[in-house]
């Protein structure tokens, strides 16, 4: 059972502060992780776009249903099959599903 997004009101994402980018900051595998930019000393954010499978961060997120400020979401897991899980965000209700495969 897929859940589809509808068009909602969408704010600037309060974890990167709309730069899709946040700091990396001191760990000393960053040069290894995935999303890391060597120039500007930055990961993708994963707030915003980049938690999704194949995701591009955006710097924008849904706004929270309880006061209508942009998200920092937490998700909670739900197995959908085997290896196919969903996600969606307690907040807001942001959803989206990883199939990690076999």
């Amino acid at each position: 059972m897929e859940k589809t997004k509808t068009a909602r009101p969408q704010g600037s994402c309060p974890v990167c502060n709309g730069t899709g980018r946040t700091p990396a900051g001191d760990s000393q595998y960053k040069t290894i992780i995935a999303g890391y930019n060597k120039i500007d000393d930055t990961f993708a954010c994963i707030n915003c776009g980049g938690q999704y499978m194949y995701g591009k961060n955006t710097g924008q997120v849904f706004l929270r249903k309880d006061n209508n400020l942009p998200c920092v979401h937490e998700y909670k897991g739900e197995n959908l099959g085997r290896c196919y899980n969903g996600y969606t965000c307690q907040h807001c209700g942001d959803y989206f599903t990883v199939d990690s495969g076999d």
